[in-house]
């Protein structure tokens, strides 16, 4: 009798996880290059090279596979990343100070991640289960970034209103610099266009905070 090697049932665990950070990866490329009215399983297999039922195998779907994807510092920065190493220094800061700082830090984090600035364009025109999870991060993110605030702002100074403003302005010309070298005479690929925006964040939040 031919003696026949069984055929494991269980994936080896080291596979397992190789597996799942290629789907991670991919599904990060394939919604930047397709958005989310296409995006889809057989893509995302495609281009991990494995078969798309590992994606509920392991995920239970593509929306899980996106709240995955959506953990990843390949997507969004983490609050350790905006931190730095002086978050002692961060707590002691004024408030105006503080925020334009997390919005100094969140744009550059955002302009070296090109997969993250398409997602926002393709958000910017696309709404739907899928963008919701990986608007959820963001608001993490800025929630734990804004707890190290000690300094309560003004009592006239409507700070939810104040951080969308800016967010929705960050995220503009981050992802407008993709494909415009200037906007309204500002060098977007340039450290000197991105300073004078620093240097304004500066002014703009020290004048609504301080009058």
């Amino acid at each position: 009798m031919v003696n026949i090697k069984a055929v494991p049932k269980v994936i080896p665990i080291r596979n397992k996880e190789l597996t799942k950070t290629k789907l991670i990866k991919a599904v990060g490329k394939v919604v930047a290059e397709v958005g989310f009215q296409r995006l889809g399983v057989n893509l995302v297999a495609r281009e991990a090279g494995v078969d798309k039922k590992l994606i509920y195998r392991y995920f239970d779907g593509l929306q899980g596979l996106v709240a995955a994807y959506s953990q990843t510092v390949d997507f969004w920065p983490p609050v350790e990343e905006l931190l730095g190493d002086d978050r002692d220094c961060i707590k002691k800061m004024p408030s105006h100070e503080l925020m334009s700082l997390f919005f100094k830090r969140y744009l550059k984090a955002i302009l070296r991640r090109p997969h993250t600035l398409e997602i926002l364009a393709w958000e910017a025109i696309e709404r739907n289960e899928l963008t919701k999870v990986l608007e959820e991060v963001r608001v993490k993110t800025a929630l734990g970034f804004f707890e190290m605030m000690e300094e309560e702002p003004p009592e006239d100074v409507d700070l939810t209103a104040l951080v969308l403003i800016m967010a929705a302005s960050v995220n503009f010309l981050a992802v407008r610099s993709r494909i415009h070298r200037s906007l309204g005479g500002v060098d977007l690929q340039s450290e000197a266009g991105w300073k004078r925006i620093e240097d304004t964040m500066d002014i703009v939040f020290k004048r609504v905070f301080k009058g």
